[in-house]
């Protein structure tokens, strides 16, 4: 993925984004609700495993610092590696998704606490559609989306070799919380924006420290 692709998914998304909360998310909430298949026992558990395996669900009563645990081990292994040798790509490649990772957690979280939308099921639990926003609530935009496609996004432009499996995980979460009514569609794709536009702005200030290592990647 080169710059102008995560140029067109940060604009592409952020439109959709912005159309969902006024045509789609009410919908789509209420669908899912209604469906049967909100909470489905499959996606919670894979969902909880990721959580625990990738650090973010591993301190639950310190739900803000875990969070940034795999960001940090990848900054510190990227810098070992480069340490250890002295202009190594996959290091750099690295060290650049855990410093996007960690930005993009961190803006998520300023705008979260800024627009204060509350989740779906408690909207839906309450039906008061009136009183969504600026209502103490912290679902806009996804913390948990900002985390995987905070990291994913950079591996991919770090990486393109491996674009397709590392993409795997992120749509499996986009899919993950709105199944699981804790996000709004928009409020995943304004996650996905986000990170987007934060891997992007690295890789344009970073364009000469980090380099794809593998496959061919267009400037």
């Amino acid at each position: 993925m080169n710059k102008r692709a995560l140029a067109w998914l940060a604009a592409i998304t952020a439109v959709i984004a912005l159309i969902s909360i006024f045509a789609f998310d009410r919908g789509l909430a209420l669908a899912v609700h209604g469906s049967g298949l909100e909470n489905a026992v499959l996606v919670v558990r894979a969902r909880e495993f990721l959580d625990i395996f990738t650090g973010r669900g591993l301190i639950e009563s310190y739900v803000g610092l875990s969070q940034l645990l795999l960001g940090a081990l990848f900054v510190a292994s990227g810098l070992l590696l480069i340490v250890a040798r002295r202009g190594n790509r996959v290091g750099r490649g690295l060290m650049f998704a855990g410093l996007v990772q960690l930005a993009t957690i961190e803006a998520a979280w300023l705008i979260k606490d800024w627009f204060g939308r509350l989740r779906p099921f408690q909207v839906i639990a309450s039906d008061d559609w009136n009183h969504v926003w600026f209502a103490g609530g912290s679902s806009f935009p996804s913390g948990h989306n900002a985390f995987f496609w905070g990291l994913f996004l950079p591996l991919v432009f770090a990486f393109p070799k491996y674009r397709i499996p590392l993409l795997i995980i992120p749509l499996f979460i986009a899919f993950a919380r709105i199944d699981e009514n804790y996000h709004f569609l928009s409020d995943v794709l304004s996650a996905i924006a986000l990170a987007a536009l934060v891997t992007l702005i690295a890789a344009v200030l970073l364009e000469r420290w980090v380099k794809p290592v593998a496959g061919h990647q267009q400037p």
